[in-house]
C-alpha cells in the first residue's frame, strides 16, 4: 500500500507539475503574442516607381504655378503629369499661398496649413508639397518651424502616405537667394519624417518667352517645361508611390 500510495503521489505531483509549465508557458506565449502584436508596425502600401502607379491618389499642395493661373489648370504641370501617368490628382493649389503666406481672398485666402486640413480628407496615397516664391520676404527664423509644423502635421494625421517635397521655382531670371532657403527648409523638414525631397532646378531659367506677361507665371509652354524637368527629376532620384 505504501509503495501505491508513494507511486499515486509521485504521479499527482508530476502530472501538475506538468500542468502548471504548460499554463506558464501558455502565459508566457500570450504575453509574447500581446507585446509582438503591440509593437508590430502598421502594414503600409508596397512602393511603386512613380512612372507605374496608375490610378495612385495624389494630392497636391501649391501656389499659383501649379495652380497654372492664367491658363486652365488642366494646362498646369500637376495635370500634364497626373493625365500622362494616370494618376488621380486632387490640385489644391492656391494663388498667393505659401507657407507662411495668406493665398487670395477670392481664391482660398489661407495658407498652406488650410490646404494640408483639405489633403488629410482626401486620403491620398502621395502628396506634393512645393515650396513657393510666394513665403520670399517672410522671417527666415519662423519659416523653418512652420515648414516642419506642415511636414509633421501631415505624416502625423495620414502615416502612410508618401510624401514627396519640391524645390521652388523661379522665372527666367536668376532667383532671389532666399529662394534657395525655402527650398531647403521644405527640403529638410520633409527628409526629417523619411518622405523624399526632389530638386528639380530652375526650368524656366534663360527662356522669357515661357513667361506670362506678368513675368510671374509660366505660358503653356513653360508649363510643359516644368513637367518634362519634374518627371526627369523623378526618374534621376527613383521617386516611388
Amino acid at each position: 500500500m505504501r509503495t501505491t500510495a508513494r507511486t499515486l503521489l509521485a504521479s499527482a505531483l508530476a502530472v501538475c507539475t506538468a500542468l502548471a509549465v504548460a499554463s506558464c508557458a501558455g502565459t508566457d506565449a500570450s504575453a509574447a503574442s500581446a507585446a509582438g502584436t503591440g509593437s508590430a508596425p502598421r502594414p503600409t502600401a508596397t512602393a511603386r516607381p512613380w512612372d507605374h502607379a496608375r490610378g495612385a491618389r495624389v494630392a497636391l499642395i501649391g501656389d499659383s504655378i501649379t495652380g497654372g493661373h492664367g491658363l486652365t489648370i488642366q494646362q498646369a504641370w500637376p495635370s500634364l503629369l497626373a493625365d500622362a501617368q494616370h494618376w488621380q490628382l486632387s490640385n489644391l493649389s492656391c494663388n498667393g499661398a505659401g507657407v507662411l503666406t495668406q493665398g487670395d481672398a477670392d481664391d482660398c485666402a489661407g495658407t498652406y496649413d488650410d490646404l494640408a486640413d483639405r489633403t488629410v480628407a482626401l486620403h491620398p496615397r502621395v502628396i506634393i508639397v512645393q515650396a513657393s516664391s510666394n513665403d520670399l520676404g517672410q522671417d527666415d527664423d519662423a519659416l523653418p518651424g512652420a515648414v516642419e509644423q506642415l511636414v509633421v502635421t501631415l505624416h502625423r494625421q495620414l502615416p502612410h502616405a508618401r510624401i514627396i517635397g519640391l524645390s521652388a521655382i523661379w522665372n527666367e531670371s536668376a532667383p532671389p537667394a532666399q529662394l534657395a532657403r525655402i527650398s531647403s527648409d521644405l527640403r529638410s523638414a520633409v527628409r526629417q519624417i523619411g518622405g523624399t525631397y526632389v530638386d528639380i532646378g530652375e526650368p524656366l531659367r534663360d527662356h522669357p518667352t515661357w513667361m506670362q506677361a506678368d513675368d510671374v507665371h509660366p505660358t503653356a509652354r513653360g508649363q510643359r517645361a516644368i513637367e518634362t524637368s519634374v518627371a526627369a527629376a523623378f526618374a534621376r532620384d527613383d521617386v516611388t508611390f
